[in-house]
């Protein structure tokens, strides 16, 4: 009976055992549960409290830039400069000052341009070489002609660029409307295949121009991402008009591509290495005997290239006249402007792009 007692004293006693032991692992996972709950709590508000400081410092910022604009608007308000400048600007505008116009009085040490929705503001570069060109010297005739007039006597040569888009063209009707000089597009790379494609009308546009007294250059439309493949354009351009009359420049078609479905091959590419490509093109160019020339817009030569290690290469100049402005807005010296890419020819049908050389 003793026995008896004592096997069942010592099974109760493991049960507590075990129950003790059941409890303790309970203790413990229910206090790492808390330590738990309580670290991640402190690390919510730690980041509770950072948010809370980003956004006070971002309100003081904002609150600072606020009164600095409220205190430029009580200058401009207030003060005679301020009330000058707004007069000045209302004047421009109420007679017909064009937006180009007026970005050059605001600006008149930097170019502005838009690219992708966005305002972006370049320094005009000491040192490098400016047009002397005056505003009101460009002169729009009846049919919306572009000349350059100093002192009443014509300065500038009306010229026209064309590709094979624009189709069959009879040059001595071309030659009689007045035009003296034709840029004539010598082929292509394309830019998503990455090929040099040539221009089917090339040969029978140059001898076509030539033939009826007009001089002739050419260009070509890059998409080079290496100095090879510029200079292997140069020398598709030098091969192509080997037996041709050139007596304009050559030049080099570098534009950022835009309003296409694909993606340009160079997109991405930096300043460096598209200037790095015009140099090349150039300076092989040069090289067979010819003159070199840039043709660019006002984004090719304030974003795509360094306008200093292209100074003293010939430019032709991109930018198109409106209803309220004639004149070109670029700052540095150019020889050839297109300013215009709807003109009429008599001899060409449908749209030509319009040029004036100045020299």
């Amino acid at each position: 009976m003793r026995e008896h007692r004592r096997k069942r004293r010592g099974a109760a006693l493991a049960v507590y055992a075990v129950l003790i032991t059941f409890a303790s692992v309970l203790l413990l996972l229910l206090s790492l549960f808390l330590v738990n709950i309580k670290n991640e709590d402190e690390k919510k508000i730690a980041e509770t409290n950072e948010a809370i400081e980003t956004v006070s410092h971002n309100l003081i910022a904002l609150q600072k830039e606020n009164a600095e604009l409220e205190a430029d608007n009580k200058y401009l308000k207030e003060t005679s400069t301020g009330a000058k400048f707004r007069a000045k600007l209302k004047e421009m505008f109420q007679s017909g000052s064009s937006t180009i116009q007026v970005l050059k009085y605001l600006f008149p040490d930097e170019i502005v341009l838009t690219d992708e929705g966005r305002f972006h503001f370049y320094d005009i570069i000491e040192g490098l070489e400016k047009n002397e060109y005056l505003d009101s010297n460009f002169i729009r005739d009846e049919n919306s002609e572009m000349m350059y007039a100093v002192d009443g006597q014509t300065s500038s040569v009306k010229g026209i660029d064309i590709s094979k888009h624009n189709g069959e063209i009879d040059w001595e009707k071309v030659a009689a409307s007045g035009v003296k000089f034709a840029f004539i597009r010598c082929g292509i790379r394309g830019y998503g295949s990455g090929e040099i494609v040539a221009d089917d009308n090339f040969v029978k546009n140059v001898e076509g121009a030539t033939a009826n007294g007009i001089e002739v250059g050419t260009y070509f439309f890059s998409q080079a991402v290496s100095e090879n493949e510029a200079r292997e354009e140069a020398e598709f351009v030098l091969n192509s008009v080997s037996q041709l009359s050139i007596s304009c420049p050559v030049a080099i078609d570098v534009e950022k591509v835009e309003g296409v479905d694909s993606t340009p091959r160079t997109k991405g590419l930096d300043s460096e290495q598209y200037t790095a490509n015009v140099l090349e093109f150039c300076n092989t160019i040069s090289d067979a005997g010819y003159t070199p020339m840039i043709y660019g817009n006002i984004k090719t030569f304030a974003m795509l290239l360094n306008m200093e290690e292209i100074e003293g290469i010939e430019k032709w100049f991109a930018g198109y006249i409106s209803e309220d402005n004639i004149t070109p807005y670029f700052p540095y010296q150019f020889r050839v402007w297109q300013y215009s890419s709807t003109g009429r020819i008599d001899g060409i049908s449908g749209d030509v792009d319009m040029n004036i050389a100045l020299y």
